[in-house]
């Protein structure tokens, strides 16, 4: 049987969809950026943030001297978790669809990085991690009037 909304309700039923729609686009993105990084030291796949209506410096570790181990590999080493979402200037779980979120690396590498200066991830990878990602927001759209 399909949900009676009352049509006083419908903008806030709408607009709760589209939050939710929201929170899980950004944690995915944030979750697939990490998975997606090049990793030598780590400190580049730890400085990813999260910013609402904000891109601020975030440095995920102390400047370390890279140990060249993984330099050579074709693609990161596997880990069990990226690492927790880091937010900055907002509180995980409160997302609106007014807001503009960014998700950023503000280490002086990070655009060689995404340009292709690894061997581990190819040039254009974050590219392909924005059209990922527009595509299963569409996916998610498409779905919100079916559930309840």
């Amino acid at each position: 049987m399909a949900r009676r909304i009352r049509l006083d309700q419908i903008g806030d039923y709408a607009e709760d969809k589209l939050n939710r729609l929201m929170r899980v686009v950004i944690l995915e993105t944030d979750a697939e950026l990490k998975a997606r990084s090049p990793v030598d030291t780590g400190r580049f796949r730890a400085s990813w943030a999260i910013g609402e209506n904000f891109i601020g410096d975030y440095d995920g570790g102390a400047k370390q001297s890279a140990t060249g181990a993984n330099r050579e590999k074709s693609s990161p080493p596997g880990s069990p978790s990226p690492g927790p979402p880091v937010a900055l200037n907002y509180t995980l779980g409160s997302e609106k669809i007014t807001k503009v979120y960014n998700i950023h690396n503000s280490l002086s590498y990070a655009e060689p990085l995404a340009n292709g200066s690894s061997k581990q991830a190819s040039a254009g990878w974050v590219d392909l991690v924005a059209k990922q990602m527009t595509r299963r927001a569409r996916q998610l759209a498409n779905s919100i009037g079916r559930q309840d």
